[in-house]
């Protein structure tokens, strides 16, 4: 095993995945990917830029929007109110499909997913690289 994998290396795998995921009809798989990948973008954020110890104790949680939230303040960015119900929806997307099985479970259909992967892409585009940088106050 090979220790040297940071949170964005795994994160880039993740979205990887996910399209292929997509591509071979397993839908809710795309949209935990999603979901995985967004999540790693925020604690490489929180492992590049926390200044207390609350910080690295967020590596421990899987909510997108507390997650968007703190990294919002480290670096001084802000998140739409569509980016941030986007968060709600894949945290609680992800929660459904992977940890909830019986009648808290959802079957995604292919639009749904693709509309995940193309939000998460948006995402992607638009925050990676200063989600990904090093705040230098």
């Amino acid at each position: 095993m090979n220790g040297k994998y940071s949170y964005k290396d795994i994160a880039k795998e993740d979205l990887l995945a996910a399209k292929e995921m997509l591509r071979a009809g397993l839908y809710n798989h795309t949209a935990m990917l999603c979901q995985q990948y967004t999540e790693k973008i925020f604690k490489e954020c929180l492992v590049n830029n926390g200044t207390e110890e609350q910080d690295m104790l967020l590596l421990h949680i899987h909510k997108l929007a507390r997650l968007s939230s703190r990294c919002g303040e480290l670096l001084n960015i802000s998140f739409t109110s569509q980016e941030t119900a986007f968060f709600r929806e894949i945290t609680d997307c992800y929660l459904c499909t992977d940890y909830y099985p019986g009648e808290n479970y959802i079957k995604l259909s292919e639009a749904e997913a693709a509309e995940i992967y193309d939000k998460t892409l948006l995402f992607q585009a638009k925050h990676e690289i200063t989600l990904l940088s090093r705040n230098e106050f």
